[in-house]
């Protein structure tokens, strides 16, 4: 009944086919229009109770432009939370309101929101989002996926913390500089590959995912390989075929929390030339699918590790 009336007394402006643009209200000083491809929105000046419809996309980036919001839709895999490499600390309070690609209206009318973030996967919705509150939500393909900084700028020009994403960038281009000053030109030459693993499958990721931003951000070559084969889509192969990933650096993204003893038993495995050379390391897959400063810092973390420690054996 709660959404019933909501949707029944709610009004918004639908202007399909709008390019995205935001810009100040000459209509009421409390809000900003920001036009979107779905429509027009009118976003509170400074929005208090927000709701993250993605934890990976959405959610992260708020958190690290000191925005926690009420609410954030996420997903379970594996019968646990799936939190794309956020800590429990950092998720400690905001209330779950369904799932990403299925929100709950009645948990959403529950948490109050005043503006409500997602992506266009949640369209399907929006009639129903936007009666309950403001709702923006980002084209993954057109206004995501090329560079999260540029994703955390959008996210933070509509909540007014634009100078909150400027220093979240500023730290980290600082931490890249300093990981460049202590690499030097030790790695020139070498080429590095990034593939995942999940229950015994092996794949590569799009070339949109973010370790391909960082690496580059770090002058790091990637081997050639990792863009051909993954323009749009995310290929899984066989071991038999890992050795054409194999490269002077091998970064292994383990879902399933495996020590490098276990990847190290196959022979196929072992017999690369990253394995031979001690510079095949695992990392956690969960942390390098991030698209927000949060946890892209932990990717760096795991950049300054190993990187530094590959350094040293040259």
């Amino acid at each position: 009944m709660a959404v019933s009336l909501v949707l029944t007394t709610s009004c918004h402006l639908f202007i399909p086919d709008s390019e995205p643009l935001t810009h100040q209200s000459s209509v009421a000083s409390e809000c900003r229009v920001v036009r979107h491809l779905l429509g027009e929105t009118c976003v509170p000046v400074k929005p208090k109770r927000v709701v993250a419809l993605d934890a990976i996309r959405i959610l992260d980036p708020l958190l690290a432009i000191d925005i926690k919001p009420v609410g954030t839709a996420a997903d379970d895999w594996r019968g646990k939370r799936y939190w794309g490499g956020l800590s429990r600390d950092e998720v400690q309070g905001i209330e779950v309101i369904g799932q990403t690609h299925q929100p709950s209206l009645e948990k959403l009318l529950m948490v109050k929101p005043d503006l409500i973030l997602g992506l266009t996967d949640s369209a399907q919705y929006y009639q129903q989002l936007s009666a309950i509150a403001p709702t923006v939500l980002f084209d993954f393909d057109k206004e995501v996926k090329f560079s999260f900084k540029e994703h955390l700028r959008a996210i933070a020009r509509i909540v007014g913390r634009e100078a909150n994403a400027e220093d979240a960038i500023a730290r980290y281009q600082k931490r890249i500089e300093t990981l460049k000053a202590q690499i030097g030109d030790r790695l020139e030459g070498k080429e590095v590959s990034v593939i995942y693993h999940s229950d015994g499958t092996f794949w590569i990721q799009n070339r949109y995912a973010v370790f391909f931003e960082i690496l580059t951000d770090l002058g790091i070559r990637l081997k050639p390989i990792l863009l051909e084969d993954s323009l749009n889509l995310i290929p899984a192969f066989s071991i038999e075929a890992i050795h054409r990933y194999d490269a002077d650096i091998l970064f292994i993204c383990d879902d399933d929390g495996r020590p490098k003893s276990f990847f190290l038993k196959n022979p196929l495995l072992s017999s690369l030339k990253a394995a031979q050379n001690q510079q095949l390391y695992i990392v956690d897959g969960n942390i390098w699918r991030a698209h927000g400063p949060s946890v892209i810092n932990k990717i760096v973390d795991d950049l300054f590790k190993y990187l530094l420690k590959t350094t040293q054996t040259l």
